[in-house]
């Protein structure tokens, strides 16, 4: 968001002087890392937010009551189910014609499986179904990886910049890659992927599931990188336009922080002006127009874990 005087090319010309004797050790919460891959930089910064999601015990309420999960069973069907008596899935465990079904979708919640569960309700409803949002929940906060990404461009360019937040009891923990010439790109990659340490983990993006994480496939396949981004993943995007697409002019991510937050940013880069700041600092060697990059996938990220937790305050479950 910006104010009717914003100028990218005046706020490039002020960011080169602004910062034209300074280098990137100069900038706060950075540091030069070596990955196995070579080296990069990070950025690690610290953001006070309590992210509130659903309770382990209430999410499988809200879904082991939806007996429609279970195939052959529509709004009638379960209507008569529950006039009968089956108030939840597991009162299907015996039923001759959905006990079979019924088991297999218990088993899944005995074992936590969350990402089977994503799997089966995505099949039965959609990807932007409640109940997938509630589904995340059930891995915990702390498994949560809220990811955006700043590229050279749309499809077979560098990445410039990863973003990753993880949350803990009270606060957000960001850190971010950032490639400072070409030839860091797979360094970037390694450290973004480290902080996948478990199956569980779900990825958090807005617009992911179409631009970030097969852009990040994409460019780990480029540099022959084996290991796999999860499958598991919160397209915030989806589930932003069930909720607010009939009370807001749009769902980009900054008119819902405008809207929801009431946040407005200034001498923002938006991500189509990001290679042209970012190709700006490779042919001058000044950081200034880095620091807009930075910051604005910052502020995504941050903005991610808010979208999040305030889907699972407005739940209707």
């Amino acid at each position: 968001m910006t104010d009717s005087s914003y100028n990218p090319q005046n706020l490039k010309e002020k960011l080169i002087e602004n910062y034209q004797d300074k280098s990137l050790e100069d900038l706060e919460h950075g540091m030069e890392i070596e990955t196995q891959y070579g080296l990069c930089y990070k950025f690690t910064t610290q953001e006070k937010l309590k992210i509130k999601i659903m309770g382990e015990r209430k999410v499988n309420e809200c879904i082991l009551g939806d007996l429609k999960l279970i195939k052959g069973i529509g709004e009638a069907k379960e209507r008569k189910l529950k006039e009968d008596g089956c108030q939840s899935i597991d009162d299907l465990r015996d039923h001759p014609v959905f006990g079979a079904a019924a088991c297999e979708f218990l088993n899944h919640i005995e074992k936590g499986d969350s990402s089977a569960l994503s799997d089966w309700i995505s099949s039965q409803y959609s990807p932007s179904h409640p109940l997938n949002l509630l589904t995340s929940s059930l891995s915990g906060a702390e498994n949560l990886l809220f990811m955006d990404i700043e590229t050279l461009g749309l499809k077979e360019v560098p990445l410039i910049l990863i973003g990753v937040a993880e949350a803990s009891e009270n606060s957000l923990t960001i850190n971010q890659y950032l490639m400072r010439d070409l030839k860091e790109e797979k360094a970037v990659l390694d450290g973004f992927i480290s902080h996948q340490k478990t199956a569980d983990h779900v990825y958090v993006t807005f617009n992911g599931r179409s631009f970030d994480v097969p852009f990040i496939r994409s460019r780990m396949r480029y540099h022959g990188l084996e290991k796999r981004i999860n499958s598991q993943h919160l397209d915030l995007l989806h589930f932003s336009r069930r909720q607010w697409k009939d009370q807001l002019p749009n769902c980009k991510l900054q008119t819902l922080e405008k809207y929801l937050f009431d946040l407005e940013r200034y001498d923002d880069v938006p991500s189509s002006l990001v290679p042209d700041f970012y190709l700006t600092y490779l042919k001058t060697g000044n950081i200034g127009p880095l620091v807009p990059i930075i910051e604005h996938n910052r502020e995504d990220v941050v903005t991610l874990a808010k979208i999040l937790s305030l889907l699972h305050q407005k739940s209707d479950f």
